[in-house]
């Protein structure tokens, strides 16, 4: 992707970075392009973007299933109406809680927005005690 991904990818980086020493927090990313995204493929995209696979797993799968969870369970997708194989690629993060509630959207294209996600993670983690 040489659209939004980089950019996106940059800011899960920095918030991995900041969030290195905290493991309560996960980072999962989820392909929008499971044909071209093999596992061995991600795996070479996560070393040469120093993803830590201990705190973020970049994950691929079924396309039905994994589009299915970003307009269902995430609610990620904004393109409606759709066919259930259109591409779903948004600039959307996720923030879920342990109870995999949904606690909040943000623009992973936009500081600002990273900066909004990583307080709102302070304040659940402190909900959460």
């Amino acid at each position: 992707c040489r659209t939004i991904c980089p950019v996106m990818t940059g800011h899960m980086v920095g918030i991995q970075d900041r969030l290195k020493n905290d493991r309560e927090v996960l980072l999962l990313s989820h392909t929008v392009t499971p044909d071209i995204d093999t596992v061995a493929q991600l795996k070479r995209y996560a070393l040469e973007k120093g993803v830590d696979d201990s705190r973020w797993n970049l994950v691929t799968g079924d396309k039905r299933t994994i589009y299915e969870l970003a307009r269902k369970s995430y609610l990620a997708a904004k393109d409606a109406p759709y066919s259930e194989y259109d591409l779903v690629h948004t600039e959307n993060f996720v923030l879920v809680d342990k109870q995999r509630r949904i606690r909040g959207f943000y623009d992973g294209t936009d500081p600002e927005a990273i900066e909004t996600l990583l307080k709102d993670i302070e304040i659940l983690k402190q909900e959460e005690q």
